[in-house]
Parts: structure tokens; C-alpha cells; sequence
């Protein structure tokens, strides 16, 4: 598994949750953008998991 990814993921989850708060809007664009940031990463890393799923 990619540390860096992961590391990724939780810096761009925090980014967003802060962003969220600031803008006391969750369906602010800057939100939206991280939040679909987020499930890119999220789906490359289920798919990093199912595939070293599949080689052990």
C-alpha cells in the first residue's frame, strides 16, 4: 500500500472538514472539489487493496 496516498487522503479529508467549517457550507464549491478529490483517492486505494487482496 502507497503510505504517500494515505497520507494524501487524510491531509485532503482534514483540508476539507476545515473548509467545510469556514464556509459553514457543505455544498460550497471549494468543498465539493476536495470531496471529489477525496473519492479519486478513496477508489485508488480500494483498488490498491483488492488487488494485493488478490495476490496473497
Amino acid at each position: 500500500m502507497d503510505k504517500h496516498l494515505l497520507i494524501q487522503l487524510e491531509q485532503l479529508r482534514n483540508e476539507m472538514v476545515e473548509t467545510a467549517i469556514s464556509e459553514q457550507n457543505l455544498l460550497h464549491r471549494d468543498v465539493l472539489v476536495l470531496s471529489q478529490t477525496l473519492d479519486e483517492i478513496i477508489v485508488r486505494v480500494q483498488s490498491e487493496r483488492r488487488t494485493l487482496a488478490k495476490v496473497t
